[in-house]
């Protein structure tokens, strides 16, 4: 059941399906679903089901609990943009003591920019395009090069609400994690508006980070085809 109404015990989660939440009291957003409540004992239960889903246990934003994470493991982060704009960067700067963890990001919006402070080789935007798993793999690696970070998050993705192809749609988005043993990328298709999609990239990378730092498996619920 949907609720507003706030309880004793919240757990903030990204990814869960909505239809495994029967009778349970949430509020969905775009940026996940809040579960309400009412005693320890079902706290303990909701974690034990959805304890992957989960990032905080009272009313924290992501990138707080992302930044936490990184501080406590040790880890530095670059951040590499394209239809975001910056804004996962903002997010995280948003997180007081962010700098402990946090080198800095790219904003990369055009392929010129990709190519000069990414390292993106032109062949790969003339072959795959911006928006492609192979020009986001690139951006991750140019983000760990240029900044010696632990850890990078690109993004590259068609925002909307124009630009889509039949091949490329609108909504389209390429999120990647690198390190200097392997880069992980996903794609996803986003179907919100223009902002609502850059917010749900931010969001969706942010909770891929912290799969990937606790160990996880990357994927989530906004995996779409």
């Amino acid at each position: 059941m949907r609720v507003s109404k706030k309880s004793p015990y919240l757990l903030r989660t990204f990814g869960i399906p909505e239809e495994e939440l029967k009778g349970y009291k949430y509020q969905k957003w775009i940026g996940g679903i809040d579960l309400y409540l009412e005693s320890e004992e079902e706290k303990k239960e909701a974690i034990q089901r959805f304890g992957e889903f989960v990032y905080a246990e009272d009313m924290v934003e992501m990138e707080e609990a992302v930044v936490r994470l990184l501080e406590r493991k040790g880890l530095k982060l670059a951040t590499a943009e394209s239809c975001t704009g910056g804004l996962l960067s903002a997010r995280i700067v948003n997180v007081e003591g962010c700098s402990k963890v946090f080198l800095g990001g790219f904003v990369a919006y055009s392929n010129e920019l990709k190519i000069r402070l990414l390292g993106v080789e032109e062949s790969l935007l003339e072959k795959f395009g911006a928006v492609s798993e192979e020009v986001c793999r690139a951006m991750c690696i140019g983000a760990l090069e240029k900044t010696d970070a632990d850890i990078s998050v690109a993004i590259t993705g068609i925002a909307g609400p124009t630009g889509g192809t039949p091949q490329k749609p609108v909504g389209l988005t390429y999120i990647g994690i690198g390190t200097d043993s392997e880069v992980i990328v996903k794609r996803y298709h986003l179907e919100g508006t223009r902002n609502e999609n850059r917010f749900l990239a931010t969001q969706i990378a942010l909770d891929m980070l912290r799969r990937y730092v606790n160990g996880k498996d990357t994927s989530n619920g906004y995996n779409k085809p």
